[in-house]
């Protein structure tokens, strides 16, 4: 499976061969990335194109890394689920700097949404399985890296998408992808759902907003068959919110 990197403004596309498939990636502060592939996490360094083992949190092999994010202080959390989804075998890990590991969550299915909000020093993640469509929150201590007091942030039990990819805006306000049902789901601060935003596409999966420009996020899709191939989905789409 193929890393890809494509530059917004000249829509040029770079490709490297990953040794196992993906399921998360981000950028550590010393500009090297981190990846969450099928047996651990790998250092992956794009001006030579070679990804190294940092660690194998998982000891199972019938697991996978899936949804993945960097914290505040620059630690890699990324969630794993069961290859062939029979059970409850997910877990969260966090991966320090100097790339020791800890398991901080078990007990998920599809584990996604991880995100951070810096200023009210929250912590959110999701299961996406069709049973559960639930979002948690935890006060965050960006010092140690130690979440605490669990609790239900909201559930998506009543909307078209379950919940996916995720990243907190400027206002605290929570986005997520909602896989399956053509929407991006946002929720306020207190958890209170407002109103979702129609895309294109019925499989969104992962939302990160542009850096340079608030008012525009980058959506990853995913295709799924019998899906027209002329459609969007399995494409990475730029949506300017108005």
């Amino acid at each position: 499976m193929p890393l890809l990197r494509t530059d917004a403004a000249s829509g040029r596309t770079e490709a490297w061969d990953a040794p196992e498939a993906v399921g998360c990636i981000a950028m550590r502060p010393d500009g090297m990335l981190l990846a969450g592939l099928a047996s651990g996490v790998f250092l992956f360094d794009p001006a030579n194109g070679r990804f190294e083992l940092a660690c194998s949190p998982e000891s199972r092999w019938d697991v996978r890394f899936n949804d993945g994010a960097i914290d505040p202080a620059g630690r890699f959390w990324a969630g794993t689920m069961h290859l062939n989804l029979i059970e409850p075998a997910g877990a969260i890990f966090c991966v320090e700097a100097d790339l020791s590991h800890r398991r901080i969550f078990d007990g998920l299915w599809v584990p996604n949404g991880l995100a951070f909000d810096p200023v009210r020093h929250r912590m959110y993640f999701s299961d996406s399985h069709p049973t559960v469509q639930t979002i948690w929150v935890c006060d965050y201590d960006r010092a140690t890296g130690t979440p605490r007091d669990r609790r239900v942030f909201a559930t998506t039990h009543d909307f078209a998408g379950r919940p996916d990819g995720a990243f907190i805006d400027e206002d605290g306000i929570y986005w997520i992808a909602g896989v399956g049902g053509s929407q991006l789901l946002r929720f306020a601060p207190s958890g209170e759902a407002l109103q979702p935003i129609p895309f294109p596409v019925t499989h969104p999966t992962k939302i990160i907003m542009d850096r340079a420009n608030p008012r525009s996020v980058f959506v990853t899709t995913r295709r799924t068959v019998p899906e027209d191939e002329t459609h969007a989905s399995g494409h990475v789409l730029r949506a300017t919110l108005l």
